[in-house]
């Protein structure tokens, strides 16, 4: 019996297409699908639209891995819990191209893109989006569902909790509690 390993993807918007990328980067499955409510019964970079978001039930059996692929923190959130609770195997997807030290922690259902660095000893919860280089210093905590837009940098046991918003260019100084739901604009230093 020859045995096919598949991904469902939660979202075919841009950030969908950016973790099908890096899906595709790992040379782990063989057939990679979207769920999506805006582009049904369509083909994106070579990957059906096979049904809508809501319809995730449907597909558990054919597929057992999935990663959702929302930007925004509170949906991807909901449908984390969601497909956990359907029993899908949630996957973590870390570009070949990133620096993740062996000592670093990442959770379930994160994303870390090319070129950004998890240094030893800092802890990502689940369900995060870790963009292109941005940088997470030894020690640092960032909770679950958070968003770091690119060339974030996050200096040494900085605490990032649950479900921020960083946008790109800021810096979160050493020691820095950042509270929960926050969003911090572009260029920010605390």
């Amino acid at each position: 019996m020859i045995f096919i390993k598949k991904l469902l993807i939660v979202g075919a918007g841009g950030h969908g297409r950016c973790c099908l990328d890096i899906a595709k980067s790992l040379s782990c499955y063989d057939e990679i699908a979207f769920l999506d409510d805006q582009m049904v019964h369509d083909c994106i970079n070579g990957s059906k639209v096979i049904g809508k978001i809501d319809e995730m039930c449907s597909y558990y059996l054919e597929y057992e891995d999935i990663f959702i692929a929302i930007g925004n923190n509170e949906m991807r959130k909901k449908w984390c819990m969601q497909a956990e609770m359907i029993g899908y195997r949630i996957v973590t997807l870390i570009s070949p191209k990133a620096d993740v030290s062996p000592y670093a922690a990442v959770g379930k259902g994160t994303i870390v893109f090319p070129f950004a660095q998890i240094e030893a000893n800092a802890w990502i919860g689940e369900g995060n989006i870790i963009s292109a280089h941005t940088v997470i210093h030894h020690d640092a905590k960032v909770e679950a569902y958070g968003l770091l837009y690119a060339n974030v940098i996050v200096r040494p046991a900085a605490l990032i909790q649950e479900k921020c918003r960083i946008e790109s260019h800021c810096v979160i100084q050493a020691g820095t509690r950042i509270p929960s739901n926050q969003h911090i604009p572009a260029g920010t230093i605390i």
